[in-house]
């Protein structure tokens, strides 16, 4: 759900670049309607502005969520108080995060189902 100065994370492990994408990937139909990409299904997002998301395949497994969030938009604040809210060790085994800005995602029941990517939480970024 929009919420100005929030950015949401969500963490998985992907075997490359592409398949993030793909798993990112919004579809249109010959009407020029917009098909929900897995991701957005995944997590019953029924829209988020794609100028203000950031998705990013590290290549090697990482623990630790400053080292999957350097050089992310306004990492100076978002790393501090991610870090602070939930913990510096990531709840899973990832090498990709994708980051909606401007967005704080409400859970729902299927947040707990198994998905490429896990819900870290949400904070304030500006």
């Amino acid at each position: 759900m929009e919420q100005i100065s929030y950015v949401s994370l969500w963490v998985g492990e992907f075997s490359s670049t592409e398949e993030l994408e793909n798993y990112l990937l919004i579809g249109y139909t010959e009407d020029g309607d917009a098909i929900p990409s897995q991701f957005e299904k995944d997590f019953n997002i029924e829209y988020f502005d794609e100028d203000f998301s950031e998705a990013h395949y590290e290549g090697d497994e990482v623990h630790k969520l400053s080292q999957l969030l350097e050089g992310c938009s306004y990492d100076d604040v978002v790393i501090p108080n991610f870090v602070e809210k939930y913990g510096e060790n990531l709840p899973i085994n990832a090498n990709s995060m994708i980051l909606l800005y401007d967005f704080e995602y409400n859970k729902s029941e299927d947040h707990d189902k198994t998905h490429p990517v896990k819900y870290v939480g949400s904070v304030r970024y500006e």
